[in-house]
């Protein structure tokens, strides 16, 4: 479990939590380790639970920035673009590339700044890289390829 922490949160367990003054169900808790969103709430004291009136903000320099995991595109817009790019793989015969070809798209794909490596993923459309790289009628979202 820890090593699937994605935040600063410091409480091993569910209860009270003394860097943010409130207590934390298990789903909270869970939040405040995975979600850098809710973190950041409870790090500027607006966090469920907490009272805004009685809580010591902690300094801006302790707010963690938001990974490239966390920018990915919505899960709607995911899902509309897999769809459209699955349609046009299928009417065109299911066609993939070479594997070279594939290797070089990959490669192009790992060197972006766009690129969620943690999940193998495009962060523009969010398609899995070992997959859009391989349909012939895939392109990538930005030109590169």
């Amino acid at each position: 479990m820890e090593e699937d922490k994605k935040t600063l949160c410091e409480c091993p367990l569910a209860g009270y939590c003394e860097r943010h003054g409130v207590t934390k169900s298990k789903h909270l808790h869970k939040l405040c380790q995975n979600h850098i969103g809710y973190f950041n709430m409870w790090e500027q004291c607006v966090g469920p639970r907490q009272d805004p009136n009685n809580c010591e903000k902690k300094p801006q320099n302790t707010e963690v920035k938001e990974s490239n995991e966390e920018k990915l595109p919505s899960t709607f817009q995911m899902a509309k673009n897999f769809v459209k790019s699955a349609t046009k793989h299928v009417a065109s015969g299911m066609g993939q590339v070479t594997p070279e070809q594939q290797k070089n798209r990959l490669e192009i794909c790992n060197d972006c700044e766009f690129a969620v490596q943690e999940k193998s993923r495009c962060g523009k459309c969010g398609c899995f890289l070992q997959t859009k790289t391989k349909w012939a009628t895939s392109n990538c979202p930005i030109g590169k390829w």
